[in-house]
């Protein structure tokens, strides 16, 4: 089964992490939802060739975070391949909210009221919402001026291939999701957040020990987590 209007659902995995892969199938099953693995490019498939063809000299990026970004640039290039005009990538510590099918039609359903090219996040990234008084009674796509994390993003061709190509002239210096929000910015590509998000980060709610950084200990991440959330999404939200 698949969500109107969206092409294709990719999860970005490492072969070994068997335990996430079961996970994010779970997850997506709860929906009659299948997902497309990438699975090339973990950490010991680099080769220094390969990293000076997609890295800048300049970066200081770990073996697992080039693997991370080489792995969302390969679901980049078969979105291109294929021409798809809205595909789901999704990382496989995903979070997936019961809200999760209705929020991708909404998604999906307002895009086009939003000039092209751009990106839509329906997760909610380090816990990041546009502040509720900009929000509009029925809408749920709001420009931002950053990009949420790589977790869970919906793009089509035309916008993946301008991320390539500005990758093919300046290469890859930063994280992937750091990356993109610079990409974006340089080529005009709006940013969207999904508001309220359908996806939390297993890694950052303390259901994952997370593989590209250096983080606490899982109960302390979670509670972190849970902290930000509070802060973030209803603290903040009394004077925003």
């Amino acid at each position: 089964m698949r969500l109107p209007g969206l092409d294709r659902i990719y999860v970005i995995n490492v072969r070994s992490f068997e335990d996430r892969r079961r996970h994010v199938t779970a997850e997506l099953a709860r929906f009659g939802l299948e997902a497309e693995f990438i699975l090339e490019w973990d950490a010991v498939d680099l080769t220094p060739d390969l990293e000076a063809h997609w890295f800048a000299s300049s970066g200081q990026l770990t073996a697992n975070q080039r693997s991370c970004a080489l792995k969302h640039v390969t679901a980049l290039q078969r979105i291109v391949g294929r021409g798809e005009c809205a595909a789901l990538v999704l990382e496989d510590d995903v979070v997936l909210a019961p809200e999760f099918r209705e929020g991708v039609e909404a998604a999906l359903a307002e895009a086009p009221q939003h000039a092209s090219p751009h990106v839509l996040f329906i997760g909610c990234g380090g816990n990041f919402y546009t502040p509720r008084s900009q929000r509009k009674p029925g809408q749920h796509l709001y420009p931002a001026s950053r990009g949420r994390f790589a977790d869970s993003y919906i793009i089509g061709a035309d916008t993946a291939r301008r991320r390539l190509d500005w990758i093919a002239v300046n290469r890859i210096a930063l994280p992937i999701d750091n990356q993109f929000e610079v990409i974006d910015r340089a080529l005009g590509i709006s940013m969207l957040w999904f508001e309220e998000p359908v996806v939390e980060q297993g890694s950052k709610n303390g259901m994952f020990k997370t593989s590209l950084e250096a983080a606490p200990a899982r109960p302390i991440q979670r509670l972190k987590f849970a902290w930000e959330k509070l802060r973030r999404k209803y603290l903040y939200q009394v004077w925003r």
